[in-house]
């Protein structure tokens, strides 16, 4: 059995409440649609939300006790650890098989659960490609993540994921560290929870905590899902781990930006591709006449680049 765990943004975090809970049940729709029905999903939130798929006997959610984190990107990231840590015991206490983590924005592909029913005994799958995509947009990017990185799509075997209390110490604190995450570390540990060492050390190093761990994870052979873009994405926080994007966008416009953009998104045409019916399936992408007026144009198909 896989577990499919998410964490969800409070409600005080969130620019527009209710686009991200449309925005949740398009995800939802992605994970039920799985072609093998050995699977759960859980969803770690500070509220639930009212939704579709709320009475859904597959879909679980669990409403956690500690506080909202800041609107600071750390300590948003910090949240997120501690619900997907939260997430990866539930699924262990009911007797999964599997964990996988994703994204409450993004979709994910339809054959996750019968390639871990078809491929079980191996230690877990990072994602090595991914697919960028805006709501009412006709087109996606392939991008392929640089060697030993990962995509925020993870699958591992549940017997080997790892928890820790404070004091914080081991391989997976020295990685962080060593990425110059220190605020975030402290952020993390002043939370005094129990942790999740996987989801602590976030998608960028997921392959490299594994391999040291002596459980090196296996190449996903298929692009398991799609980075939604918009606006109010974790990425577009400020504050420290992950929000690049946003100081970079909030720089002063010069020539020299305006050129350096284009030419990054003049190396990424290649990579566009039109969305076809059969992808569009593959991760239950809505049809753009179905897309709410509101929530149209609420991101670029380049925002990352």
């Amino acid at each position: 059995m896989l577990a499919i765990v998410t964490a969800f943004r409070s409600r005080r975090l969130a620019k527009d409440w209710d686009y991200h809970v449309w925005l949740l049940q398009r995800t939802l729709d992605s994970m039920l649609a799985q072609t093998n029905d050995a699977f759960v999903v859980a969803v770690v939130c500070h509220e639930i939300p009212t939704i579709l798929h709320l009475e859904n006997p597959r879909v679980h959610f669990l409403p956690v006790d500690f506080p909202p984190p800041q609107r600071d990107n750390d300590d948003m990231c910090a949240d997120k650890v501690l619900k997907l840590s939260v997430g990866a015991e539930w699924a262990i206490s009911k007797g999964c098989d599997y964990v996988m983590y994703t994204d409450a924005d993004d979709l994910v592909s339809r054959r996750i659960s019968e390639f871990v029913a078809v491929h079980g005994g191996a230690n877990g799958w990072y994602t090595p490609s991914e697919f960028f995509h805006a709501y009412d947009s006709r087109w996606l990017v392939k991008h392929f993540q640089p060697p030993m990185k990962s995509g925020p799509v993870v699958i591992v075997k549940s017997n080997l994921l790892k928890f820790a209390t404070v004091p914080f110490t081991d391989i997976w604190l020295e990685l962080i560290l060593e990425a110059g995450e220190r605020k975030y570390a402290e952020l993390l540990a002043g939370r005094r929870r129990r942790t999740n060492t996987l989801a602590a050390v976030g998608h960028t190093l997921y392959q490299r905590l594994m391999k040291a761990q002596g459980y090196p994870l296996e190449p996903l052979p298929f692009p398991g899902y799609v980075v939604i873009n918009h606006a109010d994405s974790t990425s577009q926080v400020s504050g420290g781990l992950g929000s690049a994007i946003l100081e970079k966008s909030a720089a002063p416009r010069t020539l020299r930006s305006r050129l350096n953009r284009l030419k990054r998104i003049g190396l990424r045409l290649p990579s566009v591709r039109p969305l076809t019916h059969a992808v569009r399936s593959e991760f239950t992408i809505p049809a753009p006449g179905i897309i709410p007026r509101a929530y149209k144009n609420r991101g670029s198909l380049f925002a990352r680049i």
